[in-house]
């Protein structure tokens, strides 16, 4: 299985960039690469123009739980399924190492803001000082709406607070908030930090605004930048990502991205949330989603050929 690791900290940075390009580049001329395509009949540099479900002619991005799309692709399910779990779709759910001194909890749908924050509580230990929350102002969906497992927020912010407050035993009477921002959802950016502290690990969630506010809400290269402006990290940090397990791969590419784009440099790991007996069968899981989730990862690869190395 494929999965991008961050090289040693204490390397040169330009190794440390090779060495990720190696990574990189070996994801997308792989064996499992190049049977995708076959399927598809299509190519890499093709794949997008094909099958990109999220770009809108607008120029707006659709969010993924949007998707009416379902049976597209359905035909090649079987066939896709043991490439894309090489590919590292699939399995990725434990750190690679212990002691992890920051632990952040990417924002997603109201239901992955829940899971994503209770999987927390089984990687935090005594070296863990920071756990913050990375989300932003975007309304939630009535699609998202209709899970009844959990309370139903107005906020991808808020469904991370309530999340944050549930499995962490936090207080809303305990809060401060760093706030800013205007009409416009997407330029809205907070910190909310709990003062009362558990183990001695200091909660916080960062609402990020966006880099592009008139078209879309932050994404998570936003999010993860206005983290790394909030946040004192340095090359001695290790800092462990929860995301779902398919996103692990292309999130670790944004996260790496934005760090390098940055001029800073950290310990980096990211897992997904959902455990060994939790992984989508061949019959659960949407292809068509998948194949998105590859077109994010080569055009982020391309963008770090091109802009970091």
């Amino acid at each position: 299985m494929l999965r991008f690791t961050m090289p040693d900290t204490s390397l040169p940075l330009s190794e440390i960039k090779l060495l990720l390009k190696e990574q990189f580049d070996e994801f997308l001329s792989c064996e499992a690469m190049s049977k995708i395509m076959s399927i598809l009949n299509t190519d890499i540099n093709n794949l997008s123009e094909k099958y990109n479900g999220r770009k809108l002619s607008n120029g707006s991005i659709r969010e993924t739980f949007e998707f009416n799309e379902e049976h597209v692709l359905e035909q090649y399910k079987y066939e896709l399924y043991p490439f894309l779990k090489e590919l590292g779709c699939f399995n990725i759910n434990k750190p690679l190492s212990s002691n992890h001194s920051h632990i952040i909890v990417l924002g997603g749908t109201q239901g992955s803001c829940h899971s994503r924050t209770m999987c927390t509580n089984n990687w935090t230990d005594s070296s863990t000082e920071y756990v913050d929350g990375l989300a932003c102002y975007r309304p939630i969906s009535p699609t998202e709406r209709k899970n009844p497992s959990y309370p139903v927020s107005e906020t991808e912010f808020g469904a991370m607070n309530d999340a944050f407050l549930n499995y962490f035993n936090l207080s809303e009477n305990d809060i401060e908030d760093n706030f800013s921002g205007n009409r416009n959802l997407n330029n809205i950016s907070n910190i909310r930090t709990f003062k009362s502290s558990t183990n001695n690990i200091t909660y916080r969630i960062l609402a990020a605004p966006s880099s592009q506010p008139d078209i879309r809400r932050a994404d998570t290269a936003d999010t993860m930048k206005f983290y790394m402006d909030n946040t004192n990290l340095d090359e001695t940090s290790n800092v462990l990502a929860i995301t779902d397990n398919r996103y692990c791969n292309r999130q670790f590419l944004q996260l790496v991205y934005e760090m390098l784009n940055n001029n800073m440099l950290f310990g980096l790991d990211i897992i997904g949330c959902s455990s060994d007996d939790e992984i989508y069968s061949v019959e659960e899981y949407n292809p068509y989603q998948h194949v998105q989730n590859l077109i994010g990862i080569i055009d982020w690869i391309v963008r770090f050929n091109n802009n970091i190395f």
